[in-house]
Order: structure tokens, then C-alpha cells, then sequence
């Protein structure tokens, strides 16, 4: 199980409902799409557009947007376009396969406790299926996605976006702005909805307990699936240590 989301303090709702910019992926509590971006277009600025990083909160607005162009769900546009011509058969915002699912664990002061099973969230369709969060996926899965970013993108996606998704698109002034916490932009930006590293490496940690690093240099993938959400913008040790082996620390 991966996502973009991870288990930080919500930035941003409205008192009706549940319009979460950073935050675990709970696909239970989410309106449907058409209610959720009227939502949200309510919502006063945080910024003027370009101003700051919004982490996520683009792509979940972006998802909208596909479903609405394509005339498709997000998720069938998704499965259409990207999981089936890459093999990815895994990878899906829910499956019925709720034997091969994990259970999600929350560090508490006295141990770990229960956050997600195998029955939970991910066993039945999502009201809504975000852009910026809430899939499940294998190992296998990942590794196909990172191998396409590798090789250039085929056969789902252009030369150019691969360059685009895996390079510095922020500026100085978005960067002085803030991140996730003190020192987030140290050694590293944003690309379109990933990390670049200042060595070339790009990819990113999800915070309920996964992470993948892809570097070009070295041809490498590296996946890292845990069943342990993260507890602070600190990445734990074996996420550390993924990092440290992709030379982006």
C-alpha cells in the first residue's frame, strides 16, 4: 500500500466536509468528485496561484479535471492509460483481494496499535478517487512505474514529461515559502508531484510506511513497503537508509 498522504495535521477544510490537503488518505470520510471540488473551489486562498508549494493538492484538483475531460472515472482513466499498458494489475484505489492486504500500524506511546485491516478502508470503492493519494500496489507494481520514468517513458508517456515530472520545478521564492517542516528543500525540490534530488534521484515516501527512490545514474529502483505509518516528517530508519544508498542524503 502506497500513498501521498501522510499522517500530518490537516491544512485546510471546510466545516462540511472533509477537503484534507495534507493528511493520511482516508477514502471512507471523502465526498464524491463533483462535491468535493465545489467543495473546495468555496475554500478562500491560501496563496495567489504560483505563490507557495501546495504539496498535493494540485494533483487531487487535477484528478477532477482528467475525469471530467476524458468523459472516464479517475480511476478508469488511470487503469486505461497507465496501470494496463505497464502491467501494473496490482495497483488500483481498492481491491477485493482483501487476503493479500496489509494492516496499517500507528506507533503510540504504549505500542503499536491497529490504524487500518485488511477490511478496511481499501476493501470497497472510494467515493472518490484522489489524484494525490490512496492507491494500493505491490513491489512489482512500483518497480514497473519506476522502470518506465527510467527508460524514458514509454510507452504512456512522452520524453519531455519524464523530464518535467523529474526535475526542479520550483522556484526560489516557493521554496523560501516553506515545505513539510523546517528544512524540507535541503538537497532536494519538487518535480510534478515526486521529489528530485540535487544528485539526479527522484521519487518519494509515503507516509503510511512506503517509499521508492528511482537514480538514473545508477540505474537503480529501490521500494521500501512497510506497514508502520510514519510518525513525523523524520523519516524512519529503513527509509533513511534507501535514501542513503541512492546517494540523495
Amino acid at each position: 500500500m502506497f500513498g501521498a498522504g501522510a499522517p500530518w495535521p490537516v491544512v485546510a477544510a471546510s466545516q462540511e466536509l472533509r477537503l484534507s490537503t495534507i493528511g493520511p488518505p482516508e477514502p471512507h470520510v471523502q465526498p464524491d468528485p463533483d462535491t468535493w471540488i465545489a467543495g473546495f473551489g468555496s475554500l478562500p486562498l491560501l496563496a495567489q496561484p504560483g505563490e507557495r508549494w501546495m504539496y498535493n493538492t494540485g494533483a487531487s484538483v487535477l484528478g477532477v479535471l482528467l475525469a471530467r475531460a476524458t468523459g472516464q472515472t479517475f480511476p478508469e482513466v488511470l487503469r486505461t492509460r497507465l496501470f494496463e499498458p505497464l502491467g501494473m494489475r496490482d495497483t488500483a484505489f481498492w481491491t477485493s483481494e482483501t487476503d493479500r492486504l496489509a494492516t496499517a500500524y500507528l506507533a503510540k506511546p504504549d505500542g503499536l496499535v491497529v490504524w487500518d485491516e485488511p477490511d478496511g478502508q481499501w476493501s470497497r470503492p472510494p467515493a472518490f478517487g484522489d489524484g494525490a493519494a490512496g492507491l494500493v500496489s505491490t513491489a512489482d507494481d512500483l518497480l514497473a512505474f519506476s522502470r518506465m520514468l527510467l527508460g524514458g517513458g514509454a510507452p504512456v508517456l512522452t520524453a519531455a514529461a519524464v523530464r518535467a515530472m523529474t526535475s526542479d520545478q520550483l522556484t526560489a521564492g516557493q521554496k523560501a515559502s516553506g515545505g513539510l517542516g523546517p528544512g524540507f528543500f535541503a538537497r532536494k525540490s519538487w518535480g510534478y508531484c515526486q521529489a528530485v534530488y540535487d544528485g539526479g534521484a527522484f521519487g518519494w515516501n509515503g507516509g503510511l510506511g512506503t517509499s521508492w527512490i528511482a537514480d538514473p545514474a545508477n540505474d537503480l529502483t529501490i521500494v521500501v513497503l512497510t506497514q508502520r505509518l510514519f510518525e513525523s516528517p523524520e523519516l524512519p530508519q529503513a527509509h533513511r537508509d534507501i535514501h542513503a544508498a541512492a546517494r540523495t542524503e
